[in-house]
């Protein structure tokens, strides 16, 4: 199993997240997009299980990576660039049955494989950024719109304050862009424990026999997930 993380993140998350993986990526792009998310995997690359689609204008080490570890993927439609329709086109998020996203920013590509799913058209473009998946039932989101619109569902979904989540250029990041799931292993970039809502997903988890990982020491930063692949 391969990781890709945020170039940026600190020399203790990469020692401590090579212990579980065979090789990590450290994701960077220059001139391409906004600085605050340059290096954020989930504004480049579309994931669900062992199926990727990514932005043609990705970095070509990326594709050296995905060619040197034979992890397959596809193109989709939509280059990345500074506008929220062109930011957003990947950040989407998928279970079995659901799709969730805000669908006039969904790239073409990953509209069409997710077409026998039920969709669910968010108020939140950043929708990746935004939303984790625990289960096929269960969510955590850090974003009101989408907490909302999961609740009139009938999910269980909880809400997780992103105030004390760093970023950079921002006030704060997402809860969604900072963790990154991998079978029943919860990894966060940063120290979940030092935040005021830390109870929650500690609940969450022994609840749904998840394993907590904390990559650093310090506040929770906003890394753009952690993609496990391979």
């Amino acid at each position: 199993m391969y990781a890709i993380i945020d170039k940026r993140v600190s020399e203790t998350t990469i020692k401590r997240l090579c212990n579980y993986t065979e090789d990590i990526f450290l994701f960077e792009t220059r001139n391409i997009t906004y600085n605050s998310i340059s290096g954020h995997p989930d504004i480049f690359i579309y994931q669900e299980d062992n199926n990727l689609i990514v932005a043609p204008n990705s970095p070509q080490e990326l594709l050296f990576f995905f060619e040197k570890h034979n992890i397959s993927y596809n193109f989709g439609n939509t280059n990345i660039g500074y506008e929220l329709a062109n930011t957003t086109a990947y950040n989407c998020v998928a279970t079995r049955n659901f799709f969730f996203h805000k669908i006039k920013y969904t790239d073409p590509k990953i509209k069409s494989f997710n077409r026998e799913k039920k969709i669910f058209n968010l108020p939140q473009a950043y929708t990746a950024c935004s939303l984790l998946v625990v289960n096929e039932t269960v969510f955590i989101t850090s974003d009101l719109g989408i907490l909302k619109t999961l609740k009139q569902q009938n999910l269980e979904v909880y809400y997780f304050s992103p105030s004390q989540i760093r970023i950079y250029d921002h006030k704060h990041g997402f809860f969604g862009g900072c963790t990154g799931m991998y079978e029943n292993k919860l990894f966060f970039c940063g120290n979940i424990l030092l935040h005021d809502d830390a109870n929650i997903i500690k609940n969450i988890c022994e609840k749904h026999d998840i394993e907590i990982i904390c990559l650093d020491n310090s506040y929770l930063y906003d890394c753009g997930k952690i993609l496990f692949v391979g």
